[in-house]
């Protein structure tokens, strides 16, 4: 069976009920309580459910101690997430029944501050090429595209005020749809089933519902941060993105931590992007540098010399966990997860960051909201691209956006 065909729509409460559990074993393999969670469906509908798609030959069940693993049985076609970075673009990709550990990925050094003339050939021939590795009969059948920005639930477009590095009327869903329809067309692919068009979403929500899915299944309320060039954070309560009226859910970033400060491209002022975005920190460090001795070439070095001893890499990074700290501090104290990770080219920097932004989040949030006996734990990631696998699983949702 071909993907496309499984995921297509249907009538009716049973057939509901039916997508329902395909789309949850899409995303994970799990047993029946798990299924029930993610599907918010009874488990005596799950069984039933379950029991059907067994017969149909859609799912596959095996024992596995007191729990009953359901899987999907092995479909045609291939699921890609792209995660497009400012600087780098990471493509993951896996047929449909196999699970994470078992995508192939590719990463370019190429991203959206490169243009859009740039970034969407490069992105495009590079998730050809990722497809075509599955060999026949396989073909393109789910695209999840994860981007730097906010997006709205409402329009699938961005949310006011557009920012760099995309301009007013930027859809990069629909280019990246037109470029593979036409790459397709020059190698003489156009018989071949329809692309399927590419579902967008912000990178740290994405990333956010990987980390649900993937690594942190039964908790109610993650929290995931991502700090690279930009900083924001994606929301999962119950196992579903939280986005906000406007797709504005999130933007830690734009938290004021300077009233002083320096303007943002936000038009605020001060944001917390402003002092521990990755390009900020190194441009920071450079003014103290100087010509005296070779300036950082970027997070990473700053990261690695951080480690070697580095007394200015090491300070500056505790200060930025320090202040990314006190900013989850005071989400925490408002929406009080169970669960923070810190994601992106920062939290690479492991203990340097992680330390003072646990010890800033005990100093800002109430007891209450960071306790460690009710389960509450602040880590770095655990996924690997993790917004590439979250946009990946947004392909395999099939979200739609509200009228």
């Amino acid at each position: 069976m071909r993907l496309r065909e499984l995921l297509s729509v249907t009538r009716g409460a049973k057939q509901e009920n039916r997508q329902k559990i395909v789309r949850a074993v899409l995303s994970r393999a799990g047993n029946q309580t798990d299924l029930v969670r993610r599907s918010g469906m009874s488990s005596a509908t799950v069984s039933e459910a379950v029991r059907e798609l067994e017969r149909n030959g859609i799912v596959r069940t095996e024992k596995q101690g007191r729990d009953t693993l359901v899987r999907l049985a092995p479909v045609e076609g291939v699921a890609v997430g792209v995660e497009l970075g400012y600087q780098k673009t990471v493509i993951v990709g896996r047929l449909a029944h196999q699970e994470r550990h078992e995508c192939v990925s590719r990463t370019l050094q190429v991203g959206a501050s490169s243009g859009e003339t740039h970034w969407v050939r490069a992105v495009a021939v590079a998730v050809q090429e990722l497809v075509s590795e599955f060999g026949e009969p396989h073909d393109l059948a789910t695209l999840g595209l994860a981007v730097p920005r906010m997006i709205s639930p409402r329009t699938g477009r961005f949310a006011p005020p557009t920012l760099p590095p995309w301009e007013k009327g930027s859809v990069p869903d629909v280019a990246l749809a037109e470029e593979l329809a036409d790459l397709r067309a020059a190698t003489g692919g156009g018989e071949r089933a329809p692309l399927p068009r590419p579902l967008l979403d912000n990178d740290a929500n994405l990333g956010a519902l990987a980390e649900s899915i993937y690594a942190h299944s039964g908790r109610e309320i993650l929290l995931y941060v991502k700090a690279s060039t930009g900083v924001g954070a994606g929301l999962c309560v119950g196992g579903r993105l939280f986005r906000g009226a406007n797709g504005v859910a999130g933007e830690i970033g734009h938290v004021m931590v300077d009233p002083n400060g320096r303007f943002c491209l936000c038009g605020g002022r001060g944001c917390l992007e402003t002092l521990i975005g990755a390009d900020r920190l190194v441009d920071r460090a450079r003014l103290v540098l100087g010509d005296k001795i070779t300036a950082y070439r970027g997070l990473t070095d700053m990261i690695e010399k951080a480690r070697t001893g580095d007394a200015l890499a090491g300070r500056m990074l505790r200060e930025a966990g320090t202040q990314l700290g006190y900013a989850i501090g005071n989400a925490c104290n408002i929406i009080n997860p169970n669960v923070v990770v810190v994601g992106g080219s920062l939290a690479q920097a492991g203990s340097l960051v992680l330390g003072p932004c646990r010890d800033a989040i005990e100093a800002t949030a109430m007891t209450a909201a960071y306790e460690a006996d009710t389960g509450f734990v602040v880590e770095a990631s655990t996924v690997e691209h993790a917004s590439a696998q979250g946009a990946l699983l947004l392909g395999l949702e099939g979200t739609t956006y509200r009228d």
